[in-house]
């Protein structure tokens, strides 16, 4: 997972797993960064209108204006929204005496 942060020229910041070639930029799993207010941040999925978007959405160079690595709690919380959902919910597995 080569999790970066890409500044396009549309002004999107977008942090997702990205693969460089010679000419483009792949995006597997991305996120916008919107901001929240009050010093927030809040995360959108890049493109979740798209069949390929989980697989990777391919950014000509010529609209990447920076490729930065990214602050560790921002990994850790785009990771987070990764993990599969579950709606199942487990009871605690302390025995009541």
């Amino acid at each position: 997972n080569n999790m970066k942060l890409v500044r396009i020229s549309s002004g999107e910041e977008i942090i997702g797993d990205v693969t460089e070639s010679d000419n483009s930029v792949i995006v597997k799993n991305g996120f916008v960064l919107i901001p929240g207010g009050e010093g927030k941040i809040a995360f959108m999925p890049f493109m979740p209108y798209t069949k390929n978007a989980k697989d990777g959405l391919k950014i000509n160079k010529q609209f990447v204006l920076f490729i930065a690595d990214p602050l560790d709690e921002l990994v850790k919380q785009i990771q987070s929204q990764l993990k599969p959902k579950s709606s199942l919910i487990t009871p605690n597995t302390d025995i009541i005496v």
